[in-house]
Order: structure tokens, then sequence, then C-alpha cells
């Protein structure tokens, strides 16, 4: 796969800022890394490349005590139910062509960040079964757009769950169904092989910003903390809805 040395200088700016924030907030990743897309010849590589980014970020936070406890009693129903929704997004990406990708993830990234800025979820979003259709529905847009966490954080904070775990029961999550994902995009053929060069290239840029994220998240003050993440959030949603449009003109052929 050959990318213009623009796109290259860009999407490694992408990367670098989203792993930051993923480095600071603890969320966020894929939701930043997915705006850059639009710059590469193919989703088909740079989907696969954004999971396993995350994957490797997650086993990072999962190693820190801190971010580690899990609430076991809500984590088996959601993995269940991602990994069936993983397996059902895995066919879903052998099926599109890049257009019609790169609307559907610049969308998917619009929605997720609307819902992640949303700090109170309603109480009748905490019933069980929401969540399990929740973690499909998350599944299947994570296998096949690497995007949509937003919505499991919700429904676990609608539910009045303990928020020491809740860090850590999205890495579990987030973590499994990204393995998954992978295995089952392999299966079906929807990864490009180009994904091996955008790791070559732009794993380092993306520690480097954990890295820088982690050290900046040992400064801040909870309400620095909590100005930076919904700052950020507010911008991922308006760079999602230009993207969106953007991606929408270029596709579009007058008859």
């Amino acid at each position: 796969m050959s990318i213009a040395p623009m796109s290259m200088i860009l999407f490694g700016g992408v990367t670098f800022l989203a792993a930051a924030f993923r480095g600071v907030t603890g969320f966020g990743y894929a939701l930043i890394a997915a705006l850059g897309l639009l710059v590469l010849p193919s989703p088909a590589a740079g989907i696969p490349f954004i999971l396993v980014s995350d994957l490797l970020l997650t086993g990072f936070l999962l190693l820190d005590r801190g971010q580690a406890a899990v609430d076991w009693a809500v984590a088996g129903l959601l993995l269940a139910m991602g990994f069936a929704g993983a397996l059902c997004g895995s066919l879903i990406a052998a099926g599109l062509d890049d257009g019609t990708s790169r609307v559907l993830i610049a969308a998917t990234v619009f929605v997720a960040a609307c819902v992640a800025l949303v700090r109170e979820p309603p109480p009748w979003l905490r019933h069980r079964a929401i969540g399990a259709g929740i973690a499909f529905v998350v599944g299947v847009l994570l296998a096949a757009f690497a995007v949509g966490g937003p919505l499991i954080a919700a429904w676990l904070l609608a539910g009045g769950r303990d928020r020491r775990t809740i860090k850590g029961t999205l890495a579990v999550f987030f973590g499994a169904v990204d393995a998954l994902s992978l295995a089952g995009r392999a299966m079906v053929g929807a990864i490009d092989p180009g994904v091996v060069g955008l790791l070559a290239a732009y794993t380092a840029p993306t520690l480097a910003g954990f890295a820088a994220g982690r050290m900046l998240a040992a400064r801040l003050s909870f309400d620095g903390w909590r100005r930076l993440a919904s700052g950020g959030l507010v911008a991922v949603a308006v760079a999602g809805l230009i993207q969106t449009a953007v991606t929408l003109g270029l596709s579009y052929t007058p008859s």
C-alpha cells in the first residue's frame, strides 16, 4: 500500500494525539485515530492497525493495578454479546467497499463522540437486556469500524457501577473484542496486507504519544482532566461531523 508523504505525516500525527488522549483519559484512542483513516488509501489496512494499537495500549493500562479492577459480574455478559457482535461485524467489513466504509466510519465517530459527552446517562439504560444489546452492537462496530466504545461506557455509568471498576471492565471488554475482531477479519479476508507497513511505521509514534499522555495525566488535577476529556470529545464530535460531510461530498456523483 503506497501512502503519500503528507498523508504519512498526517496519520502519524493523528495516531500520536489519539494515543496521548488515551494515556491521559484512559479512553478514546480508536475514536480519534479513526479520523485519520480519511488520509489513507483504504480503511482495510487502517482499521486493523487501530485494533492492534488499541489492543496494545489496553494491555499497558491493565498492567497498571490502579486501572485494572474489573466488575466480573457484568464483564461475562458483555464479552459474550461482544464476541457475537464482532463475528457479525467481521462479515459486514468483508462486504463493504472503501467509499461506504469511510462514510460509515465518520458517522460512527460523530455519534460515539456525542454519546461520550453525556455525563449522566438516563436510568432506563441500566437494564441488563439493554446492556446485552449494546454490547452486541459495539462488537459489530468495533470489528467493522474500530469505533463504538462510548456506548458501553454509557451503559455502565447508567447502571450505577462502581466507577473504580469501569476502566478495568472496559479495558477487558475492548481488549478481548479487539482480539476477536482481528481474528474474525483474518478469517474472512478483511485485513489488507498493508497493515504490516502501518504497524512498522506508526507503532513507535503511537507508543510515544501514549507515554506522553501518561506523563501529562500524572500532572493534571481532576478538574483539568475533566476539561481536557470534555474538550477533546467536543473536538472529535465536530471533526467527525465535518469528516462525514466531506466524505459524502467526495463520494457524491451527480447523475
